[in-house]
């Protein structure tokens, strides 16, 4: 095995480092996104029911999100402190 098959393996385990580090980074990036956005407000919301009512069936989510916007429309903050 001559020095140029070593170099080529050393760069091709770095590169695979990298493209895991890339791909975990886009992947936390994610989650932070959806957090911000409200996207995974219904996720939360079925792992806390589980949790707090394992009796309970969750609702469905498209009742979560009528829900939550029918209590938004009901409940409008002042704007205020």
């Amino acid at each position: 095995m001559g020095k140029s098959t070593i170099d080529r393996g050393n760069r091709m385990r770095r590169m695979s480092a990298m493209t895991r580090d890339i791909v975990d980074g886009l992947g936390r990036f994610r989650e932070f996104w959806r957090d911000l956005t409200g996207e995974n407000a219904y996720d939360r919301y079925v792992e806390r029911h589980r949790r707090r009512h394992p009796d309970h069936e969750p609702m469905s989510e498209r009742e979560f999100w009528r829900a939550r916007d029918d209590f938004h429309e009901t409940h409008q903050a002042t704007g205020c402190c």
